[in-house]
């Protein structure tokens, strides 16, 4: 049976996904959206797709139902309750589950974070830096940073995270409001809306957030703050829609094996 793709998503990489997935067996079809609105389930009803690819963020979803996906299996990255509700009974893959997409995207991610700095012709050279949270990106982020000479301070929310940033090498500093830092710069790496009026010490320096929208701010609107979601998609859209595919294609190898 002719494989018959739907690659959805604004994000660049999603179009060099189409690209990487074409071949004579495969009609790919990509949709430059953020909305499954009636163009698109107009799309999904000419097309009967076999392989729906989503993209990391939800889809904002404008009908009442999904129409031509019955013989659909999901590629995605997070969905959220609506999107639960509607794919129920479906065959999901998420990718951003998968160990190696993961700590391959972490290092794009931080890659394409020092591409942000240097287009702002901001260096990092014997500068300090402020992470907070100790995840894969955040242990990427730090080794790229600490082998480009800078000082790296992480910003920690447990013992058992200090532990594991001295063992690391690395300073951890207690997320605290009253704690107080000397950095050049903070990088947020943590999913939720943390950043209070209570950090107002942490907020003294331009703060670039890593993290899923919304980002860490809670109360506070600050005009040295970046939210820097999906980066590389905008940096790096080549090699971040390669290793999509390959994750993608292992993951569909991997049911099909099962």
């Amino acid at each position: 049976m002719n494989e018959r793709w739907l690659i959805i998503g604004k994000d660049e990489r999603m179009r060099f996904l189409a690209k990487h997935l074409s071949t004579n067996e495969r009609t790919v079809y990509y949709k430059n959206t953020a909305v499954w609105d009636e163009a698109l389930n107009k799309v999904a009803l000419e097309l009967h797709p076999t392989e729906i690819v989503l993209p990391i963020h939800p889809l904002t979803i404008q009908v009442d139902e999904l129409l031509g996906i019955r013989q659909a299996q999901f590629f995605s990255g997070k969905l959220n309750d609506q999107w639960q509700q509607l794919l129920q009974g479906k065959r999901i893959h998420y990718y951003l589950t998968d160990e190696t997409f993961i700590w391959k995207n972490a290092a794009l991610t931080a890659e394409s974070f020092l591409a942000h700095l240097y287009q702002a012709k901001v260096n990092v050279q014997y500068k300090t830096f402020i992470i907070t949270g100790f995840g894969r990106v955040a242990k990427m982020l730090a080794l790229f940073l600490t082998r480009l000479n800078a000082k790296v301070i992480i910003g920690v929310r447990s013992e058992h995270q200090e532990a594991e940033a001295l063992a690391y090498g690395y300073k951890g500093v207690e997320l605290k409001g009253e704690n107080s830092v000397d950095a050049d710069f903070l990088i947020n790496t943590i999913p939720t809306n943390w950043l209070t009026k209570d950090y107002a010490s942490w907020t003294t320096r331009p703060i670039y957030d890593l993290a899923s929208s919304p980002g860490c701010l809670d109360d506070l609107k600050l005009s040295q703050y970046e939210l820097l979601p999906g980066l590389p998609g905008i940096y790096f859209p080549q090699a971040a829609a390669k290793l999509l595919t390959e994750t993608i294609l292992e993951l569909r190898k991997e049911e099909t094996s099962a």
